[in-house]
């Protein structure tokens, strides 16, 4: 089948039962069509302007594209997980398209974001550099950045280690000495007592110089993490809302923990492990080849079978670390989402079912684990194996030499005795290799919350604002949390200084969205958001917050005394202040009935208040800050009518002689707004006053209509 005149094409890899198969999607600027090449699908087409809207329904394993026609939604394609980034991208294209607006054929079959695009491994987050593809190297030299500050004390770790290591090498040559010339022999007896005066000396320096590094090393290592938990924290206050919308807490306190804590162990082991071993092994090799050079190579046998194993090791076992760390992540965020929510745990008598979901996180972490540990548990002792296998080699040749005078008792003792140490750093060089894998994985996680950008963009100018006037428009703003998806569609209005304006709406409109916008946690894929007529993203977010109060709908009160939770945006506060503050929020007469009035200490979360009083604290806050902007998020949908009418009246007070903008649940309270913007699918489909709108008999006439229905239920109810 010819097509011209093709917008968009793409394709899905499973027919509508399930079964593999190879079916087209065409788009053409007035039809849809299926085109299956193989499998048991019919062929399809529609028309574009009798198709209401499109959909994805997602089911186990797969998913399917759908579109609306006749009120009624109909499957039409099926496609397996792997490709549902693209036809999300596909539904923003054809309704871009039923719009009039530019669509993009080649944006359709663009790799998925969160995919590898060499190797196809999958990635946190779309900043994120796979794992797989990044040479250890690189993040050796990032971690060796990291360590530039404390180089002088490096090189003094360094420095007592080749001593250490040098005084390691003495005991086997003064055996060699005790051998040949005072026991066998009996020539020099008088050397005894000198000789075992060296060997003592030797030990109690060595001693000495390992505790050096040890203490050095663990203080070293204990300054690094503290300076990386300060950059992390740093960088995770830069980074904007949607980084923490798609990592769970459980994920990030991993960060904090483990992962930082891998960096303690590489300065501990790059001091007692990885550098001393080498030294020793190069220490341990020049003794070796002055004592019997064919001997010493002989020793070397089991080096190409290490390393083939090491190779091994890094090839097959080190990429299941990651599986390893997948399932602590997903275990921390399981149980940082139960344990918060336990009251609704218990609520509910679904202590069961969340232990079956424990016991599915923690069984996948013991598989991951077992896994790992089955692994090293046969590649140890292999390599163990091969290191004993050259020590036999040595005691075969050494003995025959001896035995035919070819090499003396005290050159094969000592040669013995080196060989001992030789073995032991090589040894622990590939049980390091278990170590160092685990330290790369927990490198790379820490240096990709480093390296995210902000979705947010700062300007390269810092500029200061004093005050401003509280002009607001927005001009044909378009934004998704999902890009593929927009929750605002070219949205514009204005709002002048000192307007009290509403933003109504069904739930899921669009309403919070413009208020996160606003206040710049996150950044509009299109068009402009101006205050006193300056785009916002010429503005530091640090510098506009301070202008702007914001209550939310669940307030959040932080674990501490209720004074310096209402300081909280403005510290320097005096207690007339606070008082003041909290007066105007209707807050100050049941703050005075708690035991230590201001300086009672809540728990978590304002544990010991209700949500009214909750309420009224954050308000207390947003007064506090003067902000020339006020915006309050639903801020009385979630408490008693008692309560609602407290923090009524303290809005009241609050919104005078400033720009304010009230996302209402309950209408009754925009009654008196200079103007009221109606937001339905993302978009403004009304505006006006109160009186104005209710004259259109529109959507807000509508929902104002529904809650004077249930107003009245509620009357009967009582009466």
């Amino acid at each position: 089948m010819e097509i011209e005149d093709i917008k968009l094409e793409t394709e899905a890899d499973l027919d509508l039962f399930g079964n593999l198969a190879k079916i087209r999607v065409i788009v053409t600027s007035d039809k849809l069509h299926i085109i299956p090449e193989k499998g048991f699908q019919e062929q399809i087409s529609f028309d574009l302007n009798k198709i209401e809207g499109f959909n994805i329904r997602q089911t186990v394993g797969s998913a399917f594209f759908q579109i609306k026609i006749g009120g009624y939604y109909i499957d039409v394609v099926r496609f397996t997980n792997s490709n549902r980034h693209k036809f999300s991208k596909l539904i923003t294209q054809l309704q871009n398209l039923k719009e009039g607006l530019p669509v993009s054929k080649e944006i359709l079959n663009q790799p998925h974001p969160l995919l590898c695009k060499k190797c196809g491994f999958p990635l946190q987050s779309e900043e994120s550099k796979c794992p797989n593809c990044l040479k250890q190297g690189a993040i050796l030299s990032r971690v060796f950045d990291l360590l530039s500050e404390h180089m002088g004390w490096i090189f003094i770790i360094f420095l007592f280690m080749v001593i250490g290591v040098g005084l390691s090498l003495v005991p086997p040559r003064i055996t060699k000495i005790l051998v040949d010339e005072v026991l066998t022999t009996k020539r020099h007896v008088e050397w005894l007592p000198y000789l075992l005066i060296i060997l003592i000396s030797a030990e109690f320096f060595k001693a000495q110089i390992n505790m050096l590094v040890g203490t050095i090393s663990t203080s070293v290592g204990t300054l690094i993490t503290n300076s990386l938990r300060k950059k992390l924290f740093k960088k995770l206050e830069e980074l904007s809302l949607n980084y923490y919308d798609v990592n769970s807490i459980g994920t990030i306190m991993t960060r904090f923990s483990s992962d930082v804590e891998a960096f303690h162990g590489f300065v501990t082991q790059a001091g007692h492990g990885f550098l001393l071993n080498i030294f020793t092994i190069i220490g341990i090799g020049i003794m070796l080849f002055s004592i019997n050079s064919l001997l010493a190579f002989y020793v070397l046998v089991p080096i190409p079978l290490v390393v083939f194993g090491t190779m091994f090791f890094w090839r097959n076992i080190y990429p299941k670390y990651y599986k390893v760390w997948d399932s602590q992540a997903k275990l921390s965020t399981f149980l940082n989402n139960v344990l918060s929510g336990i009251k609704t745990v218990k609520s509910f008598s679904q202590e069961d079912k969340e232990f079956k979901r424990f016991t599915f996180y923690a069984d996948n972490l013991k598989d991951a684990v077992r896994i790992v540990n089955m692994n090293i548990a046969v590649f140890n002792p292999l390599m163990s194996f091969f290191f004993g296998f050259g020590g036999l080699i040595v005691w075969y040749v050494g003995g025959k030499n001896v035995l035919n005078g070819k090499l003396t008792l005290g050159e094969l003792m000592a040669f013995l005795g080196y060989i001992g140490m030789f073995y032991a750093p090589l040894t622990n060089l590939t049980l390091l290799s278990t170590w160092f894998s685990n330290f790369t994985s927990a490198s790379h996680r820490i240096f990709e919350v480093l390296d995210t950008e902000p979705q947010v963009r700062e300007p390269k100018k810092f500029i200061k604002i004093d005050k401003i006037q509280g002009a607001i428009e927005f001009k044909n703003v378009t934004f998704g949390y999902d890009p593929y998806h927009p929750v605002l569609k070219d949205v514009s209005f204005k709002i002048e200084p000192g307007e009290i304006v509403g933003i109504v709406g069904k739930s899921g409109s669009g309403k919070t969205t413009i208020i996160n916008l606003l206040c710049k946690f996150y950044e509009a894929q299109k068009g402009q958001i101006l205050i006193d007529g300056r785009d916002i993203k010429e503005i530091p977010s640090s510098e506009l917050r301070k202008h702007i109060g914001l209550v939310l709908q669940e307030p959040f009160v932080f674990r501490g005394t209720i004074a310096e939770n209402i300081i909280y945006g403005k510290p320097d506060s005096t207690l007339e202040e606070v008082i003041n503050a909290a007066k105007i929020a209707n807050a100050h007469e049941f703050i005075m009935k708690l035991p230590n009035g201001y300086d009672t200490l809540l728990g978590e979360k304002g544990a010991g208040l209700s949500g009214g009083e909750k309420q009224r604290i954050t308000i207390a806050r947003a007064i506090l800050c003067d902000p020339e902007i006020l915006i309050l998020d639903e801020a009385t949908s979630s408490v008693d009518t008692e309560s609602e009418k407290k923090i009524q009246d303290a809005l009241s007070k609050l919104w005078k002689n400033r720009t304010t903008i009230v996302v209402a649940h309950r209408l009754s309270t925009l009654k008196d707004a200079d103007k009221i913007i109606v937001v339905d699918n993302g978009r403004i489909v009304e505006t006006g006053n109160h009186l104005q709108l209710m004259e259109k008999k529109g959507i807000y006439y509508n929902l104002i209509v529904m809650q004077t229905q249930l107003a009245k239920i509620d009357e009967a109810l009582i009466k």
